[in-house]
């Protein structure tokens, strides 16, 4: 922490002389502060850290100490932490990130919506006209929000929006929005079952591999039918929003015995792991991801290690995802 950063804290029930405090009444009044229990900090601990004080530890230290000392409250309804809110807005737009910046502010709004979504400030137009809807109350900050990352990808940046409500509640449904993350990625197909099944890569017999136009990858060089690989990322992608509920992903492809690869599911611009395994040698099998409401912005990841020149190929018969429940 820095003095800086002091603003962040509950100053209004610390008294104005806080750092002018003799030790053991400055943690006293930085546990009452950050509503620390006897539980949370024990006297013990409270003597140690006054102690701390006396042999010259800086208190900004102490009191980054203290704040590590609160507890992690329970997540709601057995769900985890909605890291979703918390992750840095950017051109992948949680809205919730953004309609509640500068209430009763809808310029500064507007500039920091562009800022994070498109890198840029709005155009005097752009500004105008938004604001000018905004004050007359014919639109929300949600729909602007799609509209800027609407922009965004008018820009050539690959952008999306979503949100924490459920579809019914969502004012734009995804057939009508194409910077919408719920529509069903390019590679979606669904069984006979009715079974949704999100296909990554797949090779087809004679005429090549099925890849995903969503993903990143790297340059498909083909060499006695296998895939000339190098160390680094494989494949990323699709940062799309899949249904809750539990999902197979179905992994099946052939290297070199010693070769290794990263396979990692990911959400939220990867704030939150929902799989993650080394694979060595070959390897055909089904790995269960659990998606929850607030993981958003789902992203496979496959990393190829360092291998030698001979083992540099790769040839994945079958990578997709598809839900279970």
């Amino acid at each position: 922490m820095t003095v800086a950063e002091l603003h962040r804290q509950p100053l209004n029930v610390l008294p104005r002389d806080i750092f002018s405090l003799p030790a053991e009444s400055f943690v006293d009044a930085w546990a009452k502060a950050l509503d620390l229990t006897e539980s949370d900090l024990t006297p013990d601990d409270r003597l140690s850290l006054a102690d701390a004080i006396r042999g010259g530890t800086n208190r900004l230290r102490v009191v980054d100490a203290l704040k590590a000392r609160r507890p992690v409250p329970s997540a709601l309804n057995e769900r985890s932490g909605i890291q979703a809110l918390r992750r840095e807005p950017d051109q992948f737009a949680i809205l919730e990130n953004f309609i509640r910046f500068a209430p009763g502010d809808d310029p500064t709004f507007l500039r920091y919506a562009f800022s994070r979504i498109c890198g840029r400030d709005p155009s005097s137009a752009e500004r105008l006209g938004l604001e000018f809807d905004l004050r007359r109350g014919v639109t929300t900050r949600a729909a602007v929000v799609k509209k800027i990352v609407a922009l965004a990808r008018r820009d050539g940046q690959t952008a999306f929006w979503d949100t924490l409500l459920p579809e019914e509640e969502n004012e734009v449904r995804g057939g009508l929005d194409s910077s919408n993350a719920r529509i069903t990625p390019a590679g979606m197909s669904v069984s006979m079952e009715g079974q949704p099944t999100a296909i990554f890569v797949r090779e087809v017999e004679n005429v090549g591999w099925m890849i995903a136009p969503d993903l990143l990858r790297q340059p498909l060089q083909i060499q006695n039918g296998n895939w000339n690989v190098h160390s680094g990322w494989l494949l990323t992608g699709p940062k799309r929003s899949f249904a809750e509920g539990e999902w197979l992903l179905d992994l099946d492809l052939i290297q070199a015995a010693n070769a290794k690869l990263d396979v990692e599911v990911v959400a939220n611009s990867g704030l939150d792991f929902l799989q993650h395994l080394t694979l060595t040698g070959s390897f055909s099998g089904t790995l269960s991801i659990a998606i929850k409401r607030e993981h958003r912005f789902i992203e496979l990841r496959i990393r190829v290690h360092e291998r030698s020149p001979e083992d540099s190929w790769l040839r994945p018969r079958n990578i997709s995802m598809r839900q279970a429940s």
